[in-house]
């Protein structure tokens, strides 16, 4: 049996509707999920998934939410870092104490030890832990997500300034929808070549080169401005992030600057069997006007 940990979460929920589509038979007694709050899941539960109650911030949940499970898809958590660090710990254990036999393990594409992002030591200990805990297991390292860019771009089109803390790094985006496919098909593959895998986008751009994509796709004026990280975590929490969110995204933004999410590779095509989707098919998705007729 696969379960999918964080299945009332965007992401963790796209990963069991791609496990759903991809079963090549039905998946009562086979997919099942561990949440918070199981009767978020309802919906989930009529499709055949089995519903577990399983909550890392308490661990005693958790053996029954990981029993019996061959297969277990890990997803992070939001909160400050030692939490999710924390967090993270407890469901690997737990899962090693409930005979999981593989784990995979949603990290982030920079794990450096060097790393300004704070994100990249959660993702960084989890990796670690999982080394430790003997578990068989397979790294999937996201890049940044595509579906974001409508939250940061939208307010930016008010008054035609993208102002992120990225300097003149490149990234390669990808949306959650497609990572999650691709996290669906690792956990499905009879076998797999690697133990540790890089999904990225097919190109790195610069958010320069981004904003004038959305200003052409979207007919507004878009520029890009390099701000400062300070005040960019500022306008965040002025915005109404918490402190913590808000000095992550920044931390990760300055990552971006230094050049760690400019990698690209065709690990995504080799899991999925075709590329993800290009920048500029996404922002055309994300930012063609919709007719009012």
């Amino acid at each position: 049996m696969i379960l999918v940990s964080g299945a009332n979460g965007r992401f963790g929920r796209r990963i069991v509707q791609h496990l759903i589509a991809r079963s090549p038979a039905p998946v009562v007694g086979r997919l099942a999920v561990s949440v918070r709050e199981p009767a978020l899941a309802a919906d989930l539960a009529s499709r055949g998934v089995e519903i577990r109650h399983g909550d890392f911030d308490q661990p005693a949940t958790l053996a029954g939410a990981f029993a019996g499970i061959e297969r277990l898809i890990l997803t992070t958590t939001d909160g400050p870092r030692p939490q999710r660090i924390a967090r993270h710990r407890q469901a690997i254990a737990a899962a090693r104490d409930a005979g999981v036999q593989h784990v995979f393990y949603v990290s982030l594409l920079d794990v450096a030890a060097d790393s300004p992002a704070e994100c990249a030591a959660v993702h960084r200990e989890a990796e670690n832990a999982l080394a430790d805990s003997g578990l068989a297991h397979t790294v999937l390292r996201n890049t940044l997500y595509a579906d974001d860019l409508p939250q940061l771009a939208g307010p930016a089109l008010n008054d035609g300034i993208l102002a992120l803390p990225a300097g003149e790094g490149i990234v390669s985006l990808v949306s959650r929808d497609e990572l999650a496919q691709a996290m669906a098909a690792a956990a499905l593959a009879p076998r797999l070549e690697k133990h540790v895998y890089e999904l990225t986008g097919q190109v790195a751009s610069g958010y320069a080169a981004i904003a004038g994509k959305i200003a052409r796709v979207g007919g507004q004026p878009l520029r890009y401005a390099a701000i400062a990280e300070a005040d960019y975590v500022a306008a965040q929490q002025q915005a109404g992030l918490p402190a913590w969110q808000a000095s992550a995204l920044g931390s990760l933004f300055r990552a971006v600057a230094e050049g760690r999410f400019a990698r690209t590779s065709n690990d995504f095509a080799a899991l999925v069997g075709h590329p993800p989707k290009s920048l500029d098919c996404m922002i055309h998705e994300y930012f063609t006007p919709r007719s009012t007729s």
